[in-house]
Order: structure tokens, then sequence, then C-alpha cells
């Protein structure tokens, strides 16, 4: 995604059925280049393989057999960088949160008005999670462990800082302006952004079948991304 430097239509976000359970919205390592270290690569290509058993199986039910397999490298390796299971699992957790991060970094929000740019990343938000279920898959797991596993990261809270400061300045410019309500809390919002995209991603099987409607469809998710954004926006205005 570029930088963006005036507002751009929502429209430009596309709205896609998400990646089948073979290719569920993993990462694949760029070939080797020619400054890049063979030992950062396999690193690398270890993330991107656990991130895929890990996201698919679940802590439990993922075997370090299965993810050297989907590698050229061997369970050596895995103990050589990670230490354990475990600490393969948190980088891979570690890796799901700092990819949505970085994809937020590349967005100039201050080049649109508040209400354009918190549009702009509600939309985001769900996108990404129709886009990335392997990441919607590594949060459902963390939490049947009770963010055992996160609690444990050094660097995921102040990653996730980032994107509150962005909503911060957003709803702080809104409220400047008259367009927003100044008791807002931008923590919560930003749950309220997440959970909104989030469980209908993570319950559309289940939502599906209770309800007898494909939530899939592009019409569904073009409606969902809509009302999303009409609840959001109505909750922060004046």
């Amino acid at each position: 995604m570029r930088a963006l430097s005036r507002p751009v239509p929502f429209s430009t976000f596309r709205v896609a059925v998400p990646p089948t359970d073979a290719q569920p919205g993993v990462p694949t390592a760029p070939p080797v280049a020619p400054h890049e270290r063979a030992p950062e690569r396999r690193r690398q290509e270890l993330i991107d393989a656990a991130l895929l058993e890990f996201s698919i199986k679940g802590f439990g039910g993922a075997r370090v057999d299965a993810i050297v397999a989907r590698t050229n490298s061997n369970k050596a390796m895995v103990y050589h960088y990670f230490g354990s299971k475990e600490g393969l699992y948190l980088a891979a957790l570690e890796a799901v949160y700092k990819d949505i991060r970085d994809q937020e970094a590349l967005i100039d929000f201050e080049q649109m008005s508040p209400p354009i740019a918190l549009a702009f990343l509600t939309e985001f938000t769900f996108q990404y999670y129709l886009d990335h279920p392997a990441f919607v898959r590594m949060i459902n797991n963390e939490n049947l462990h009770n963010a055992r596993y996160l609690k444990q990261s050094s660097s995921i809270a102040a990653a996730n800082f980032s994107i509150i400061s962005k909503l911060t300045r957003i709803l702080q410019r809104g409220a400047a302006s008259g367009a927003f309500r100044t008791d807002l809390d931008p923590v919560d919002v930003y749950i309220s952004i997440s959970a909104l995209g989030f469980t209908y991603v993570s319950n559309q099987h289940t939502l599906s079948v209770v309800f007898g409607r494909d939530l899939m469809s592009k019409e569904a998710l073009r409606c969902r991304m809509a009302r999303i954004k009409d609840v959001i926006l109505c909750y922060v205005s004046r």
C-alpha cells in the first residue's frame, strides 16, 4: 500500500473473498537478495512456515517437524534461532502484529479530513482482516491461551502504540474542528473498530450457518464495510 498524499476514495480498498486454508494470508519471504545474509533468510522462512502451521492447527496441534518440512531448514535451526517451539510461536505472533502496524504506517492520515481519515482506518482494518485470515486465527489462538505468550513479548505493546497515537491525532483534529465529540477514548474507539470487523471474519462460518447467509459474498462484504463505517462515524460525531 502506498502512502497517501490526498484523500482516496474508499473503493481503493477491494472487497475480496479471503484466501483458502491452503494459503491463509501468510506472507512469503522473497528470494535471497545479493546483499541478504542466509541466516536472516532462514529465520524468516521459519517464521513464515510457523505462521502457516500455527494459524491452521493452533499451538498445541502444530508440530516443529511439519514447520521445518515447509522450508530448506531443520529442527536444529529452530532451536538455534528461537530456542523452543514456544519461542518460534512468539516470533510468529509478533510478526503478524508487526505487519498490520507496518501497513498502517504507510497511510498518511494527516492529509485527510478527520471523518475521512477515520473512515479510511476503519475500512483498512476490516479489509486487512479479510485479506489476512492467518492474523485472525493467530489472535483467536492466543485468546484461547489467555494471551499467555503475548504477555512475554517485549515488542508487541510498543508496536501497537503507533496506531493509538495516529487515532488520537485523528480524534483530536476532529474534536478541534467540531466534527467529533470531545470525550472520546482512542483505545475504546479502536477496540470498537476492531471488534466490528474481527468478529464478522472470525465467526463467519458459524454465523453463516446459524443465519443462513453467505457472509463472504461480495455484496455481503460491501454492505458490512459500509455498516461498520456508519456505526463508527455516528458514534464519534457530535
